[in-house]
């Protein structure tokens, strides 16, 4: 049909599926030929999309300085067009970059800024997720106390819109911190908690794939609380939480499909 825009977004979108089973190079393949399809087509939107979508295939390959490029490209065109959902997202992913490099003070900096865009144009789901990742900032540099206050924040939030997924991944976040600052009896309530709304999400209805990419982001809960029981001499409870974590992997295993998250978390 001679329909290149929507060529562009067809191209962006088998990207995404690749990048989503990290199938890298094949994603990269994808995302260039509609990068040159927006640029042909002059469509800035799309190109701040991509370019974003770029810089995260490099950023999951551990190439951060072609990642902090991409990013910086997509940045400057979402500015320039006054796309602030989108800018907000690509600061965090910014954000995300300088943490994995160590450079504690730039990502704080970028999630900062992405705070007060999500605020700004009130959005709630993307404000608890920019808590999450300011929160995991402070946490790294061992900051507990006010890691502890942006995850609780984050909290309140993915309760008050029923984010079930999101409060999950919150209490994760919060249990490990407690875990990291020798608060062991807390942690082991938290990580309790963490696994309760995550095993709540296991719905006997859906395939076998769609539990077991519920499943992917359940590993960590139980690790975290193992670690927080082991710390407290409970090694028999720590026993039955490795198993049930173990039987929890057999029933999904049968079928695996990579659950495509979002780019603007940073859970550990």
């Amino acid at each position: 049909m001679g329909n290149r825009d929507g060529e562009g977004t067809t191209l962006n979108n088998i990207g995404l599926l690749y990048e989503s089973q990290g199938q890298y190079p094949q994603a990269l393949e994808q995302f260039q030929q509609a990068l040159a399809i927006a640029r042909e087509v002059g469509n800035c939107y799309s190109e701040g999309t991509i370019l974003n979508n770029i810089g995260s295939v490099y950023r999951s390959l551990g190439q951060y300085p072609q990642a902090l490029e991409q990013y910086q490209q997509a940045l400057a065109i979402t500015r320039e067009i006054g796309d602030r959902a989108v800018e907000g997202t690509i600061l965090n992913n910014i954000g995300s970059v300088y943490l994995r490099l160590g450079q504690y003070p730039q990502a704080l900096e970028q999630q900062q800024q992405a705070l007060a865009i999500t605020r700004e144009i009130g959005d709630r789901a993307v404000e608890g997720s920019t808590l999450v990742n300011i929160g995991s900032v402070y946490r790294s540099q061992g900051q507990y106390p006010q890691a502890l206050e942006q995850f609780q924040q984050a909290l309140v939030i993915t309760r008050e819109i029923g984010d079930r997924a999101g409060e999950g991944a919150t209490l994760n976040n919060m249990g490990f911190a407690q875990l990291l600052s020798g608060q062991f009896a807390i942690a082991t309530q938290t990580l309790f908690s963490a696994i309760e709304v995550k095993d709540s999400l296991r719905d006997p209805a859906l395939s076998d794939a769609n539990n077991r990419s519920l499943f992917s982001i359940q590993t960590s809960p139980y690790d975290f609380l193992q670690q927080a029981l082991i710390a407290q001499n409970k090694t028999n409870t720590a026993l039955e939480v490795s198993e049930r974590g173990r039987a929890r992997a057999r029933v999904s295993d049968r079928c695996f499909c990579p659950h495509p998250g979002t780019d603007q978390t940073n859970f550990p």
